[in-house]
């Protein structure tokens, strides 16, 4: 319920998906009472771990995160679709021997983990940053996906420029057909995907004049939903 809570939060300050990063305020520039804007850091528990830092890969800030007697983290998610493939990618200077470690995680939207963690160790890298990619596919139930980096106790880290490249909704565009059983577009038709829906419990609205509502497995909804989700958005337009 929680989590639902927080990709709906997400998902209405990020607006329409952007055509690749999906991962809120990436660069870490925006910050509100001493906390990246769309992220959860470990400065809520242990003032002091996790604080805003101009020694940043890209613009002006990112985020430094000192592990004191405890572990310091800076975390967010975004929603996914199973069996897509993302490609992660994020930029860690650490000057001591190790630093922490990126922790990728799909969940469901129970909250639950679904498959094995995907664990990226940032090693030492001096006065610059190092960049640690890798591609992830969503298993099946997968519906978010956990981003965190982590360091250990008396470990320093600079994160920055955290971006996750997404294709989900030119694949949703591609797939239509097979969404509203088989109905073939016409030669001046244009599909546009608008965004996504979350709401913890039941939405409070339909969908609007033009548009067109789909859950997660690609099922039509008509009228308004009877449970909390996410779905997805599409806008018909005749050009």
């Amino acid at each position: 319920m929680r989590l639902c809570v927080v990709v709906g939060c997400l998902l209405a300050l990020a607006g329409p998906l952007p055509a690749a990063n999906i991962l809120l305020n990436s660069s870490f520039e925006y910050w509100l009472l001493g906390v990246p804007v769309g992220w959860l850091t470990s400065e809520l528990l242990y003032p002091g771990s996790a604080v805003q830092d101009s020694n940043s890969n890209s613009g002006t800030y990112c985020v430094k995160l000192v592990g004191g007697d405890s572990a310091a983290f800076v975390s967010t998610v975004t929603v996914v679709r199973a069996g897509y493939s993302y490609n992660f990618s994020g930029f860690v200077r650490v000057p001591g021997v190790l630093g922490g470690s990126f922790l990728l995680q799909f969940l469901s939207l129970q909250g639950g983990t679904v498959g094995s963690p995907e664990l990226l160790p940032a090693y030492f890298s001096g006065e610059s940053y190092r960049e640690y990619t890798r591609w992830v596919t969503a298993p099946d139930s997968a519906a978010v996906l956990s981003v965190s980096f982590t360091t250990l106790p008396s470990l320093e880290a600079f994160v920055d420029d955290v971006t996750l490249d997404d294709t989900t909704a030119g694949a949703v565009e591609e797939q239509r057909e097979t969404w509203i059983g088989g109905r073939r577009e016409t030669a001046a038709g244009v599909t546009k995907v608008v965004g996504l829906w979350a709401a913890p419990e039941r939405l409070e609205r339909t969908p609007g004049r033009g548009q067109s509502l789909f859950d997660p497995l690609g099922r039509r909804v008509t009228g308004r939903p009877a449970r909390g989700g996410v779905y997805f958005v599409i806008r018909e337009r005749q050009e």
